[in-house]
């Protein structure tokens, strides 16, 4: 007489069904499903399909090449109009910094040499002897020069700076404020 039940730890090698009343329940495997024992993917042209030491292909090394070189070009516009407006701020911000060294550079060499000329921007920046900052303003392509000298009129405009992005803000200086020294120094 058997009761039904079978030793399940008697044969380990072999499946082992533990039986009771009731028959066996079979567990079915859905498609796609991955077994527990098994990692690996079996769709062919994978990572894990490849053989190892296998590179890349010359298409697709280009194919990667142009999808990074066609978004670059795409943010370049943006990237250049935000240093753009960036630096157009950061001149505003040294704005009167920068204007308060030309016109006491220029006062403190027209006070020196009281029979002063300059004909051009390049010989005021070298006479005057400005800083870095003050001398690439005055050297800069935006900036107006007008050549003046110590018998010219005191209300005539030599120096106009345009600064910021497209040039909107302008600065300009009189022959007199430049050469002449206030009185409180």
């Amino acid at each position: 007489m058997s009761t039904g039940f079978v030793n399940c730890w008697a044969a380990p090698s072999r499946l082992r069904l533990c039986r009771s009343l009731s028959p066996p329940v079979r567990i079915l495997k859905l498609p796609g499903q991955m077994s527990m024992h098994t990692a690996r993917t079996t769709l062919k042209g994978t990572a894990a399909s490849r053989r190892a030491g296998a590179g890349v292909s010359m298409i697709e090394l280009l194919c990667v090449i142009a999808i990074i070189s066609i978004l670059a070009s795409l943010m370049l516009p943006a990237i250049a109009r935000a240093y753009s407006k960036v630096r157009g701020m950061a001149q505003e911000w040294e704005a009167g910094e920068v204007l308060f060294l030309v016109t006491s550079e220029t006062q403190r060499y027209c006070a020196a040499h009281p029979r002063y000329f300059f004909p051009s921007k390049s010989d005021f920046v070298e006479k005057c002897g400005f800083a870095p900052k003050p001398k690439d303003w005055v050297q800069a392509p935006a900036t107006e020069f007008v050549p003046f000298g110590f018998p010219d009129d005191t209300n005539k405009i030599v120096l106009t700076f345009h600064i910021r992005r497209k040039h909107a803000t302008v600065y300009s200086f009189k022959k007199g404020e430049l050469t002449i020294t206030p009185q409180g120094r």
